[in-house]
């Protein structure tokens, strides 16, 4: 995340910003943001479904959630959005100061544009009119070609009582590691709450299309114009064939291969062939 909270803000606070009532501890201070996965105390999480146990932290839920402090609210994910943007609006909530590091080996073409917080390592090659944003990590020898964009803002919205659309600020980063190969005209979004990341030697195509939280195994290839939906995650040496898209948190687990123009809704076994609209399995590994 580059994202971070600088003054103290309450669970009482917090929730009399957002119109909103809690249970548990008004004094606990939120220190940072995060997702379910992160268990740790005074981290800001929401909660759109009910959850085994009781969880930790500062959560925005449903009534009758079980957590350290809960702020209620009938509408979790919209009612997060407007939390951070709060923090935002009232400066407790800014960027982290990153120091660039860009290795004196690394080929960058002069019509490129590197952000401040930049990291490129030894041996890559940034091509003509790629945007690289703040916060983003680009490992070794790997190449981004022509005209792709890291580190965007992802889409993320969610629909308000009247109707019009609240962005969901996204606030992680974009590491990429080494030998990794991002064709021309792609797009590698920023995480939401966690990072996007694209492990080494993986190779994409052109006109490749990464959203947020995705996670990306090592050698995996995409073909041209895949499209990975919200934290989709592909384990080692996966095939995504030209055109496939990809629903959000589908797990596409390691060797498998998605044929051409699939639209994979469910989960993919490890060594499995599927295809088709729903993508389904033609071969077992």
């Amino acid at each position: 995340m580059q994202y971070q909270i600088i003054r103290d803000i309450s669970v009482s606070e917090m929730a009399q910003a957002l119109g909103l009532s809690f249970e548990g501890a008004g004094e606990q201070l939120v220190k940072t943001i995060g997702s379910l996965a992160n268990t740790q105390s005074r981290v800001l999480k929401f909660a759109n479904k009910p959850q085994e146990g009781q969880l930790n932290g500062i959560i925005i839920g449903l009534d009758g959630t079980e957590a350290e402090s809960l702020i209620i609210s009938e509408n979790p994910r919209l009612d997060f959005c407007r939390a951070l943007q709060f923090l935002i609006d009232s400066g407790t909530l800014v960027k982290s100061v990153i120091s660039s590091e860009i290795d004196k080996s690394a080929v960058i073409a002069d019509s490129a544009v590197i952000e401040d917080g930049v990291s490129i390592g030894k041996g890559t090659i940034i091509e003509h009119n790629v945007t690289i944003h703040q916060g983003s990590v680009i490992g070794d020898n790997s190449i981004i070609r022509a005209n792709s964009v890291i580190g965007a803002q992802g889409f993320g919205f969610e629909k308000s009582d009247d109707g019009s659309w609240v962005r969901f600020p996204h606030l992680g980063r974009v590491i990429i590691g080494n030998n990794v190969e991002i064709g021309a005209l792609n797009s590698v979004c920023v995480g939401a709450l966690d990072n996007t990341v694209i492990h080494d030697g993986v190779k994409t195509d052109n006109l490749v299309h990464i959203a947020h939280n995705c996670q990306i195994g090592k050698n995996s290839i995409l073909t041209a114009c895949t499209e990975l939906s919200g934290g989709v995650v592909l384990g080692e040496g996966v095939w995504m064939g030209p055109n496939s898209s990809t629903m959000q948190k589908v797990k596409i687990d390691d060797s498998a291969v998605v044929g051409l123009g699939s639209v994979v809704t469910k989960d993919v076994e490890s060594g499995n062939i599927v295809a088709g609209v729903p993508a389904k399995v033609i071969r077992r590994g």
